[in-house]
């Protein structure tokens, strides 16, 4: 069933007028920057690995990528995928000193 027929059902109305403005505001939103922002965000925090990450960094402040990797029983590559999403998604910062990559949570608790 079309939008506009499940919209009539629904409202008893002829809704085909108002179905291209539902469909341009949906457009519009996914161009905004805001949206595109919550939505990788909303993405990041998805997958529960990523989420313990977080909780674990919020809660411990910042630490260095070893002990990720030892904390979550993970590979060192699978700690670089996942924070360069919670990184990219602007929910951890990284920090180089040397060789070491320490990342820390920007939302406080």
């Amino acid at each position: 069933m079309a939008l506009a027929e499940r919209l009539e059902t629904l409202t008893g109305e002829d809704a085909s007028c108002c179905v291209a403005d539902y469909k341009a505001e949906v457009r519009a939103l996914q161009r905004d920057a805001a949206f595109r922002a919550d939505l990788a965000r909303a993405k990041a925090l998805g997958d529960e690995r990523r989420f313990t990450l977080l909780a674990l960094l919020e809660k411990r402040g910042s630490m260095c990528a070893c002990e990720i990797q030892a904390a979550l029983d993970l590979t060192h590559a699978t700690v670089s995928h996942h924070m360069r999403i919670l990184c990219d998604a602007g929910l951890v910062t990284c920090e180089r000193r040397g060789k070491w990559a320490y990342y820390r949570s920007t939302r406080g608790r």
